[in-house]
């Protein structure tokens, strides 16, 4: 959001659903996202009929605010329900709004994961990914995509430099010999 709004040479708007560190970047949430973020089925059961009505007020909230796109983050439970939701109001207007989603389903982890794949595009018009083979098998499964990086990778690549940089020797620097003996590992 601190990227988008950096970005944009107009003034931009969120509204919607997120977690503290949104609404500190200005986005005023529906609700504290803490009520839909159950994991299990049996868990999920005793709160199917509130998350339905969570996901309807979202709905009634975005097509009242009128956005040039709609981006779901993660939980694709509710994300998914929100962007067919979205999608069959939409239809019903002229100007629909671009429903992006970001964190690719773990398609590759599904049995027909593929299959199942092509279907998104009904309501996604672009993922995010943030794994590097994903966006090939979107976009060869009908389903515009781009590999953003995964945050947490990033972040570990970032102090993996960090460390190097402030070592005396580098990795790349040390010979395999080194390494091997450091390591204890045979020449085989």
């Amino acid at each position: 959001m601190a990227s988008l709004k950096a970005l944009s040479p107009v003034p931009v708007r969120f509204a919607g659903v997120g977690g503290e560190l949104m609404c500190k970047e200005g986005l005023q949430s529906l609700f504290p996202m803490e009520d839909i973020a159950i994991m299990g089925l049996w868990e999920l059961l005793p709160h199917i009929y509130n998350i339905k009505r969570k996901i309807e007020n979202t709905v009634d909230a975005a097509m009242l605010f009128q956005p040039h796109a709609v981006v779901t983050v993660d939980s694709k439970g509710f994300s998914f329900r929100l962007l067919k939701q979205l999608k069959c109001r939409s239809n019903q207007k002229v100007q629909s709004p671009l429903h992006i989603h970001y964190v690719s389903p773990s398609f590759w982890a599904w049995k027909s994961g593929e299959s199942r794949l092509s279907k998104l595009h009904d309501f996604v018009d672009h993922m995010l990914c943030i794994l590097p083979f994903e966006e090939e098998i979107c976009r060869f499964n009908g389903l515009p995509a781009t590999y953003v990086g995964h945050p947490l990778l990033n972040d570990a690549i970032c102090l993996n430099m960090e460390a190097e940089l402030s070592s005396e020797k580098s990795q790349h620097q040390r010979s395999c010999e080194a390494f091997r003996l450091e390591h204890g590992l045979s020449p085989g």
